[in-house]
């Protein structure tokens, strides 16, 4: 049997969530608990975590790890009202018969019909109107909102609770999964005391170090690429538990492995061309965000602060001090720098002129920092090393 060539294109997908369930590494708990909630009556899972810790690559999982069960997914925009979301899922959402064929045949032939034309209500659609077409449903089904947070109608929230809770009471087949970025499921759906005991809150954390280094081990397994523990364990610290870093990582791997024509990665070639390649296939909007806080007509050290800045110690909110900043400065560049000095640059760093690539939280007296996009730190991670 000839084993399968994969492209690392398809492996390491930095710019778009997984759909290949080869592919998917680790969130093992999160995905247990999704799977759990989805057969029990009256109980809807809420997927909610920063952005970048996929969330929607999880989502995606559920219709190739549960085959019993129908999954219909649409994602949502700003734009959005209760009656376009659901046009959407119903439209995407269709059912199989079989019919009698025309004339004295006694075969059969199978027919298909979307939900939305067993929809007789031909305005716009309320809570009632799809709960009431989703009522035909006799076998488990899991609709799945994603980006669910960029939904700015408050009345399409309040639709949203209506129909979970109305689902809840009345329907033990359906599942609605609302995905999206919320540090709480108020934010993503609103306070809405009647429908609280039916939502299953799943927060998706930065992934471990262990679920970063599995991303990569199984990536490179399947491309033949072996990568020394050293390696892995640099990713782990760089990616900052963001699995959208460990792909580009991953990728960046493959590259120079076979710019270098090898099958093997060790820390040597990834410090001088791995991460040199990840920094070049980072989003622009990350690229462009440092060029712009530590563009300066002449020499400073601007660009080594802003990188250490992502090595300095931290709280779970991703606070940092600008002491923590000194002792990342000594701890990466080996350049001892005064908190007198830095903190002027921090400021910059927070001014609109130069992106507001940090923020300012007031602590007492004191003023402390942390990036205004935490996804920013992984990248000046790696563009540290670069710089050093």
């Amino acid at each position: 049997m000839e084993t399968e060539v994969y492209s690392p294109t398809h492996v390491f997908t930095p710019g778009a969530p997984i759909d290949n369930r080869d592919f998917f590494a680790g969130r093992i708990q999160q995905l247990k608990r999704v799977i759990e909630t989805i057969p029990s009556p009256g109980r809807h899972p809420i997927i909610f975590g920063q952005r970048g810790v996929g969330k929607t690559s999880l989502a995606n999982m559920l219709g190739t790890i549960l085959p019993d069960v129908w999954a219909v997914k649409v994602n949502c925009d700003g734009s959005d009202t209760f009656a376009s979301i659901w046009e959407r899922v119903l439209q995407k959402a269709s059912l199989s018969f079989k019919k009698a064929a025309f004339g004295f045949s006694q075969k059969q032939i199978e027919q298909r019909i979307t939900l939305r034309q067993l929809l007789s209500h031909d305005g716009d659609i309320g809570p009632s109107h799809v709960a009431q077409v989703l009522d035909i449903m006799k076998t488990q089904a899991v609709f799945i909102l994603d980006e669910f947070d960029r939904v700015n109608d408050n009345e399409a929230k309040s639709c949203m609770a209506d129909l979970i809770k109305n689902i809840s009471d009345n329907n033990r087949h359906v599942t609605i999964t609302l995905v999206g970025v919320g540090e709480s499921i108020a934010e993503l759906i609103g306070e809405h005391p009647s429908v609280q005991r039916n939502l299953v809150q799943i927060e998706l954390p930065p992934m471990s170090g262990e679920e970063i280094k599995t991303i990569i081990t199984k990536g490179c397994d399947l491309l033949g690429i072996k990568v020394r523990s050293g390696v892995l364990d640099a990713i782990a610290q760089l990616a900052n538990g963001l699995p959208h870093y460990a792909h580009l990582l991953g990728l960046s791997i493959a590259r120079a492995c076979k710019l270098r024509e090898v099958q093997k990665m060790d820390i040597q070639l990834f410090d001088s061309l791995g991460c040199s390649l990840a920094v070049e296939d980072a989003i622009e909007t990350y690229r462009h965000a440092f060029t712009v806080a530590t563009r300066t007509s002449k020499l400073s050290r601007y660009p080594r602060i802003l990188c250490a800045c992502a090595h300095a110690k931290h709280d779970d909110n991703g606070v940092f001090r600008a002491t923590d900043v000194v002792e990342a400065m000594q701890n990466i560049f080996q350049d001892s720098i005064s908190v007198p000095s830095v903190v002027p640059a921090l400021g910059e760093f927070c001014n609109p002129e130069r992106g507001l690539v940090l923020s300012k939280i007031p602590v007492g007296d004191r003023s402390h920092y942390r990036f205004t996009d935490p996804m920013m730190r992984p990248f000046l991670r790696i563009k540290a090393k670069a710089l050093i």
